[in-house]
């Protein structure tokens, strides 16, 4: 997870599979007016990869929740988030 302050874009990229953690979908939010994180473990770091739980998008409040296992996240966009098939690039 990645968020960018100067482009305003959080994105989130998914793996095929914890073994061989192959890029296969970047989920991209373009356009946050805000950005709201809550991490639970004071300990916690960043380096280290994280699961998605849950992404819920909603239209009527322009915002994104996104929950992994260690943090939660809200974010208020000006569009609506989507998909990118990255299994084919290489990183």
């Amino acid at each position: 997870m990645v968020y960018d302050i100067d482009k305003r874009t959080f994105t989130i990229e998914l793996v095929d599979n914890v073994e061989d953690f192959n890029p296969h979908t970047r989920l991209v939010c373009e356009s946050a007016r805000t950005y709201k994180e809550n991490i639970e473990d004071e300990d916690y770091d960043d380096d280290l990869i994280d699961g998605l739980i849950d992404f819920n998008w909603s239209e009527e409040m322009k915002s994104v929740y996104v929950l992994t296992e260690q943090k939660e996240i809200l974010l208020e966009v000006e569009r609506q988030p989507y998909t990118k098939n990255v299994s084919h690039e290489s990183l």
